[in-house]
């Protein structure tokens, strides 16, 4: 199964079963691999009864669907997989309270996502060969600006620009893989205050 890069919701029902946070947390995983019932109940310290309960839920909408099935000492396990690695609520469902729950809810996840990957990095992850910033092998930053929408929503189209380069074939034998996690959002206060 080919994942799709968005997967529109154009029902309240699957906006609704996707705005529980367990079934977010869940839904993570699926995108990223294929899991049988039994490996998220694990990795997430549920019951697998809790846990096949949610995947019917998120496979009957249409968010994940069931991808393999293999046969190991007498059982069949079934692999599930998100169908898309991004879901987005129609723009007829933007109004509902869950479009914007669901909306924090994967926030939080990807955000603890990039913490569980920042916590099983290899060491030279973060290994450093000069005191300059700008020759790293890696990024940490945060910040926080005052700007119109326009202008933020101009930044996040040539930000998207940005990250298309990196899809594309590269050329070098020497290649790694990177992990890259972006969020941003308006908020109500800047807390680094600019000097003036």
């Amino acid at each position: 199964m080919e994942q799709q890069s968005i997967f529109i919701l154009e029902t309240y029902e699957q906006l609704k079963v996707i705005s529980d946070p367990l079934r977010t947390k869940m839904l993570i995983h699926l995108v990223e691999q294929p899991h049988t019932g039994q490996m998220l109940a694990q990795e997430l310290n549920l019951s697998r009864a809790k846990v096949l309960y949610h995947l019917r839920e998120l496979e009957k909408y249409g968010i994940i669907q069931l991808v393999r099935k293999e046969e190991r000492g007498g059982n069949v396990l079934k692999f599930y997989q998100a169908v898309a690695r991004g879901f987005i609520p129609a723009d007829h469902l933007l109004t509902y309270v869950e479009a914007k729950e669901a909306t924090r809810q994967s926030y939080l996840e990807v955000i603890d996502r990039a913490k569980t990957r920042v916590l099983t990095a290899p060491d030279e992850s973060f290994e450093l060969d000069s005191s300059n910033v700008e020759e790293w092998n890696n990024l940490s930053l945060q910040t926080e600006f005052t700007v119109s929408q326009k202008k933020f929503v101009e930044f996040t189209q040539k930000y998207r620009e940005l990250l298309e380069i990196l899809k594309e074939e590269d050329e070098e034998p020497d290649k790694h893989h990177y992990y890259l996690m972006t969020t941003a959002f308006q908020i109500e206060e800047l807390l680094f205050k600019k000097e003036k």
